[in-house]
């Protein structure tokens, strides 16, 4: 019995020194592949601390220096590389731009003006000789830009544009009012190149704009923007709106102004856009701004007399506009009106430098006063509504054009005085004229045109364009206007100076007929020649030293 109980402790000794020894090996292996953890985290650690130590320091918060930066993959680490083959884009953010300029010829031209971003390609009233020079901006505007957008909520992004127009003969902010101001007073022989724009040398002279984006509810931006017609020029000109080979490019009041070429962009505005398959749909509406000026009475320097009338700004302006894509087949109208339109002009020798302005009311006699007219213009005011509609179709390597546009010009029915602001560019009126039109003046504008891709790197494109207003003068005016008349006063041809011109306010026609060849060396850089001839006939053609003008222009463009 005794022999059996020393045996059983001795085989229970047995199985416990043997458990014991079994848990201390586990015990040993957790802890084994404790520390191997450990070690991997550890050499994880050492790895992370070397890449670190290895990059620049970043600037201390109050450092400026444009050395001290970190470099753009330690900005954004999680935006695309900047690529030089596309938009140049980084972080939603594109900077853009076009530099384009030639030489060009015309039968009839005036010097370049620095501030004015046109050449002379299409016919001139005020010049009176052949002229051969630089030719800025012929297939598009030398622009540069900044636009952007970047993801707010979920299908909804926040979007900005800003952009400028530059002459690149001058290298000055385009300023078609300031090329204007630069005659007043003159000799029409002592002019150079001049007109009225919508470009009046803002900084940011082209759009300006901040708003919110959706594929699903489309775009709505506040600032300043093309008008919706000025985009209709854009997509359905066939020379798509080229200063040189375009009327209705060269010259936004028939179509893209909508009546006035300063309409063609607007100021305090809001744009709305949406497209829905192949349909599409936008406005924009523009609020009241600037100041209505006033009617004076005797003289505005010492000693001054009192003002008679002041007027509150009514220059609202708004238009709709929709359209389709099917089958080839691309359609746009647009809709609008525009109260209180300027059309600036330059001021005579006795307006600039005697300071005598002229007030013309909408109703009543006109009435002159005396003031200091440095820098500003003369403004012929009008109530606009009108509409556009243009279409186009491409078939293989071939798209046609064609357009209609339709304006009407009442007297305003809100009169504007003396010292209000230009449309463009804050510049002052100092003579107003607000009874232009005795009868509404109907401008009709049709233009037609083919584009032909002719290979990957080569377009041929050519256009015809025609302008046609009615007579709209007064009775006594409008009798004149079946009488034999020539264009104007000529002191190179005397003996037409016999017979009075026809007036202004007669009906007449514009005629445009363009055709060049662009040629694409790369997708940026492009040359291009071509020809654009125009003429005027009737009472548009009052005031012309000659009928008619030839205009080759042959240039180079370079697009980022």
């Amino acid at each position: 019995m005794k022999t059996k109980l020393m045996a059983a402790v001795a085989a229970i000794a047995v199985m416990t020194a043997t458990g014991a020894a079994r848990a201390e090996s586990a015990d040993v292996a957790t802890l084994k592949a404790q520390a191997a953890e450990l070690k991997k985290q550890n050499e994880q650690l050492e790895q992370r601390l070397t890449k670190l130590e290895a990059q620049p320091a970043r600037p201390a918060a109050s450092s400026f220096m444009a050395a001290d930066l970190p470099v753009l993959k330690d900005i954004a680490p999680m935006c695309p590389p900047l690529s030089l083959d596309g938009p140049l884009t980084f972080c939603g953010i594109t900077v853009f731009g076009t530099v384009d300029a030639g030489l060009g010829w015309a039968s009839y031209g005036l010097p370049s003006n620095g501030k004015l971003y046109l050449g002379d390609n299409l016919i001139n009233k005020n010049a009176t000789h052949s002229y051969f020079g630089i030719s800025p901006s012929n297939l598009s505007q030398t622009t540069i830009g900044i636009k952007g957008s970047t993801e707010i909520l979920p299908g909804i992004s926040g979007v900005f544009w800003a952009s400028t127009g530059i002459n690149p003969q001058s290298g000055q902010l385009a300023n078609a009012p300031g090329s204007l101001v630069d005659q007043n007073g003159l000799n029409r022989n002592a002019y150079s190149n001049n007109g009225d724009g919508s470009r009046g040398g803002q900084a940011f002279n082209d759009q300006l704009y901040v708003g919110l984006a959706s594929k699903t509810y489309g775009q709505l931006t506040f600032g300043r923007h093309k008008s919706m017609t000025n985009d209709l020029v854009g997509a359905y000109d066939p020379a798509g709106a080229s200063y040189a080979f375009s009327v209705i490019g060269y010259s936004g009041t028939p179509v893209a102004g909508l009546g006035d070429t300063g309409n063609s962009r607007w100021d305090d505005s809001f744009k709305y856009r949406v497209e829905y398959g192949p349909v599409h749909f936008g406005a924009i509406y523009k609020f009241a701004d600037g100041n209505g000026g006033c009617n004076y009475t005797g003289t505005l320097v010492a000693p001054k007399t009192t003002v008679q009338t002041c007027y509150a700004t009514h220059n609202d302006a708004g238009q709709v506009g929709a359209g389709f894509t099917y089958a080839g087949f691309d359609f746009d109208g647009v809709l609008g009106y525009f109260h209180q339109a300027v059309s600036n002009g330059i001021l005579s020798s006795a307006q600039a430098f005697a300071g005598a302005s002229t007030f013309t009311p909408n109703v009543g006699p006109a009435v002159t006063s005396l003031g200091v007219n440095s820098n500003t213009l003369a403004g012929t005011i009008s109530d606009n509504t009108g509409w556009a509609l243009a279409g186009k179709y491409t078939f293989n390597q071939w798209k046609f054009y064609a357009g209609w546009s339709h304006v009407i010009y009442h007297n305003p029915q809100d009169n504007v005085g003396i010292g209000a602001q230009g449309d463009q560019g804050g510049y002052v009126l100092s003579t107003v004229n607000n009874a232009a039109f005795a009868h509404a003046k109907l401008l009709d504008t049709v233009w037609l045109g083919t584009r032909y891709a002719y290979n990957e790197k080569t377009d041929i494109v050519g256009g015809f364009y025609m302008e046609h207003q009615n007579g709209y003068g007064t009775t006594a005016n409008l009798a004149t206007c079946s009488l034999p008349g020539y264009i104007a006063f000529s002191p190179y041809k005397p003996a037409l100076n016999q017979t009075a011109p026809r007036s202004a306010t007669c009906s007449g026609n514009l005629y445009g007929a363009s055709t060049f060849v662009d040629y694409h060396f790369t997708k940026r850089f492009d040359v291009y020649g071509g020809l654009m001839y125009s003429s005027v006939t009737g009472g548009l053609a009052s005031g012309y030293f000659s009928a008619s003008n030839w205009a080759p222009t042959v240039g180079a463009r370079f697009t980022f």
